[in-house]
């Protein structure tokens, strides 16, 4: 008997020795953190030497992103594999693994050429594309078909249909994200964009420039007149995306800007607007520079630059198993998530349920980048600060543009 237990004490202690713990970070938008923990559970089933512990992060990717820093910066081991926004391999690069020697391992000639130059800085892959994103509208098919609208095409038509809609239902018009962090970036590029303005072209600040300002200053003024005309809340100033959807999701919006990942939420059985809701394209500016834009989104897999070899190893398995096909198509289908990888976009498994991707596929290969720049953080939070201020009533839109200028002047140049 003691020869046994003696066997039993030194194979646990040998499978000790070989098996490693890794951490990760993840989000909690939507189904994204309950689909994660099910991915982590089929990974360790097929791995056992490895124990993957999830952190879960704030939704904010801005206090998402200076936790990170705080990480990084200290040179501490943990986390090992970091869930990064698509704005920050740049700016977080000398901190991750060099993973280019692993572009075979991980089958990249497979993904969307663009979700793969978006985590390649300076010739060097420090990320893995894990979901793409895009900005999209989306619509109550059944209220537009019952006061005679068409969808609209235009954001001036989707002001006079949401507010008299909104008037007559006794709800919102248009819900978007408009607190001061990362998602009110994203859509003021929008904005900004289908007016036919620019912020920073070419790594040069360009909001003040005479062929931009303007239509700059027009495109912010317009979000401004939403709120102040009662056609999106005054409290979307405190709205991230979660807050947007739930009051789309509860039936108290017209429209409302989100990513594809609400899609499945304001589709499941227990959603109150279940089968009337429609999605497309986010609206054009005025003519005749007015067209469509969506802001590219997406996050990628990284690798903690000061874990240990045994922990790098056992994270390169675990991306490598978070982005092949079969997960893809299971986190499409279980948390409404874009894939990268272009056999498990077509997959019909993921088509099935997101049958919308097929109708608006160009929005997802056209979609813009936010300026790339290792400061594109500072560069994010002087565009949120200028347009926040504005949506709060504490500064004019021409004058909000011209304080844009001068502080983006003094950090790139």
């Amino acid at each position: 008997m003691k020869k046994v237990f003696a066997l039993l004490v030194i194979l646990v202690l040998a499978f000790s020795a070989f098996s490693v713990t890794i951490t990760m970070t993840a989000g909690a938008v939507g189904t994204e953190l309950e689909t994660l923990y099910k991915q982590i559970d089929m990974f360790m089933q097929e791995n056992p030497d490895i124990t993957v512990q999830v952190m879960p992060m704030p939704n904010s990717s801005t206090d998402r992103h200076d936790l990170y820093v705080t990480y990084l910066a200290s040179g501490v081991p943990d986390p090992d594999v970091l869930m990064l926004d698509v704005i920050w391999p740049a700016e977080f690069a000398p901190f991750l693994v060099d993973l280019t020697d692993d572009y075979n391992y991980f089958e990249l000639d497979e993904f969307f050429p663009g979700t793969v130059d978006s985590n390649t800085v300076d010739g060097r892959l420090v990320s893995v594309p894990w979901f793409t994103d895009a900005g999209i509208l989306y619509y109550r098919k059944d209220l537009l078909q019952k006061y005679g609208y068409d969808v609209p095409k235009t954001w001036d038509e989707l002001y006079t249909i949401a507010k008299d809609i909104s008037q007559k239902e006794g709800i919102n018009g248009f819900v978007w994200q408009g607190a001061r962090y990362e998602g009110l970036t994203c859509d003021v590029m929008e904005f900004v964009h289908s007016f036919g303005g620019e912020i920073i072209e070419s790594g040069d600040v360009v909001v003040d420039d005479p062929r931009y300002f303007d239509k700059n200053v027009a495109a912010i003024a317009f979000m401004k007149k939403l709120v102040d005309d009662g056609v999106t809340p005054k409290g979307v100033t405190t709205y991230m995306e979660e807050e947007a959807r739930r009051v789309f999701q509860n039936g108290d919006a017209v429209f409302m800007r989100n990513w594809p990942y609400a899609w499945s939420l304001a589709n499941a059985p227990d959603s109150p607007v279940a089968g009337k809701v429609g999605i497309t394209v986010l609206p054009k500016g005025p003519e005749p520079d007015g067209r469509n834009s969506a802001t590219l989104g997406g996050w990628n897999l990284g690798i903690n630059r000061n874990s240990s070899k045994a922990e790098i190893e056992a994270a390169k398995k675990l991306i490598k198993f978070l982005t092949s096909h079969e997960q893809q198509v299971f986190k499409a289908v279980h948390a409404g998530q874009t894939p990268t990888r272009i056999s498990a976009y077509n997959d019909p498994r993921t088509l099935e349920a997101n049958d919308f991707y097929a109708e608006i596929l160009d929005v997802f290969l056209s979609a813009e980048p936010r300026p790339i720049s290792p400061i594109y953080n500072e560069i994010s939070y002087e565009i949120q600060v200028a347009v926040h201020s504005v949506l709060t009533g504490q500064a004019q839109p021409k004058a909000a543009v011209e304080s844009l200028a001068k502080n983006l002047k003094s950090l790139v140049y």
